[in-house]
């Protein structure tokens, strides 16, 4: 597979979360916010230990380096939120921030380093690292495998 398209799936797959987030409320909220945060955070780990470090050359370096900081940020706001119930004042900024930030991500990443990447790297190298990339998902789907966050609510959890 394309390790673009991977990633760029994921994007579009975060967006959808983000608004079904946007408009839901109690349990369904609560449920869809977790699968939104083990979504980012498994993209991010998937970004990080395969993709950055396959893509980091002189013309991408300044932009790989931003990208691990906003993913840094993002990971940051997930933690505070799953420490919140969805119903908390708090959680709809903290949302709206963690959307900003995600789509000034996705925008850098789509406009300036996914192309660069193309030109930089052979058809093949990018199958290679495509196939990385979907034996990370693998990998990294197992339960327990993301820290802190997983795709369900706890059983039993009042709120993240």
């Amino acid at each position: 597979m394309d390790p673009i398209e991977l990633l760029t799936q994921q994007h579009d797959e975060a967006e959808l979360l983000f608004q079904q987030v946007a408009v839901v409320r109690g349990e369904e909220r609560t449920r869809l916010f977790r699968r939104l945060a083990w979504l980012l955070t498994l993209h991010a780990q998937l970004e990080e230990r395969y993709f950055y470090p396959a893509v980091k050359v002189a013309e991408t370096s300044d932009l790989v380096q931003h990208s691990y900081e906003d993913h840094a940020e993002a990971r940051a706001l997930i933690s505070q939120m799953l420490h919140l119930d969805v119903s908390d004042i708090q959680f709809e900024p903290a949302l709206v921030r963690l959307r900003t930030s995600v789509e000034a991500h996705v925008a850098e990443e789509r406009s300036i380093l996914f192309p660069q990447v193309r030109r930089l790297l052979s058809a093949e190298h990018l199958e290679r690292l495509g196939d990385e990339l979907e034996r990370g998902v693998t990998e990294l789907a197992q339960p327990g495998a993301l820290p802190t966050v997983s795709p369900e609510p706890v059983m039993g959890a009042h709120g993240p």
